[in-house]
């Protein structure tokens, strides 16, 4: 064999390794989003799983709360802390909607929610607006916080323009 089939054949080796390379790296791409996302919803489930349990170990408190009755120190704290594990779990559902480009309905959806609970539970929006960054950065440090924070607060001000209604508003607060 000459030193030009030779060469031939190197530069075709070569070529092919390096095609079998970039499939590969495409394939460990894939394989990492894939496992990124099963995280993210684990994650997911499991915030949801301790949101559930505060509410489940504090239903009293959190009642009393959504109603607006007096609460105690304490139970203003354990009240802050359901509220603001509501707003995360709920932020990032809403993220990950619109990261993932699934579309403004469902991203929307989740957003409508927290208004309706915040115009139809008294003691939530207090709760709500005992705090300054709730209003401001709602904490999350992101471009998308404050296109999260406005679509609350806009259908929140449609919203008051209304009486609150049971066959719409959401009952998260857990009464009827």
């Amino acid at each position: 064999m000459d030193s030009k089939k030779l060469n031939d054949w190197l530069q075709l080796v070569g070529l092919a390794a390096v095609v079998a390379s970039l499939i590969f790296v495409g394939l460990q791409i894939k394989q990492s989003d894939e496992i990124a996302m099963v995280e993210l919803l684990d994650n997911a489930a499991f915030r949801n799983f301790e949101l559930s349990s505060l509410r489940t170990s504090h239903a009293d408190v959190w009642r009393k709360a959504c109603l607006g009755e007096e609460l105690t120190p304490s139970e203003k704290t354990i009240a802050a802390d359901i509220y603001f594990s509501y707003l995360q779990n709920n932020w990032n559902s809403w993220v990950r909607l619109t990261a993932t480009g699934y579309g403004p309905a469902q991203a929307s959806y989740l957003t409508d929610g927290v208004a309706a609970n915040l115009h139809r539970f008294s003691g939530l929006k207090k709760i709500a607006q005992s705090y300054d960054h709730w209003q401001t950065n709602l904490t999350f440090d992101s471009e998308w916080a404050p296109v999260y924070r406005d679509s609350i607060l806009a259908r929140l001000s449609e919203l008051e323009q209304l009486e609150p209604n049971p066959e719409y508003d959401v009952m998260w607060c857990g009464h009827q």
